[in-house]
């Protein structure tokens, strides 16, 4: 199995980074094993593709955008890893205690997550609306993190 990295909040995956297109990632690491394009039945024009990398045990989903000559083109904006070789921002590892990962995210001075308990398999889902991160920790630890990229232009009057 190829290791691609550390998971960086914010940034991305090893060498995958939010704003890549699907060819830049498909350049990274090969053709997937499933892809999925979906709408959305609200707004059609609306439209997510996610690319599954079993082997990876990463999954990169891109949203459809238009690239400076106004082209439609997907681009990265979440990542969800739930490979035990990686590591978040070279600190937590997959199986580490919900205490260790808030200890951390204290100290990034994020403000204490959204928390959310799956009845039916007992996982709990911590959101971090701040850094745009979701961990979810299982009996045996933390199992899952997905991470996302914010626009700050979007919060700019400009």
């Amino acid at each position: 199995m190829s290791k691609i990295g550390n998971i960086v909040i914010g940034q991305g995956v090893g060498p995958a980074r939010f704003g890549m297109t699907e060819q830049e990632i498909l350049d990274l690491f090969g053709k997937p094993d499933e892809r999925e394009e979906e709408s959305y039945d609200d707004d059609p024009d609306l439209k997510t593709l996610t690319l599954y990398y079993d082997t990876l045990m990463t999954d990169f989903s891109f949203d459809l955008d238009e690239d400076e000559d106004g082209n439609d083109v997907y681009k990265l904006t979440t990542i969800l890893c739930t490979n035990p070789e990686y590591t978040l921002d070279n600190k937590i590892k997959f199986g580490d205690t919900e205490e260790t990962l808030l200890k951390y995210i204290h100290n990034l001075k994020a403000a204490d997550p959204e928390v959310e308990v799956d009845k039916e398999t007992k996982e709990r889902i911590l959101m971090f609306d701040d850094l745009n991160m979701m961990a979810i920790f299982d009996t045996d630890g933390l199992s899952a993190i997905q991470i996302g990229y914010w626009d700050d232009a979007e919060d700019t009057d400009e």
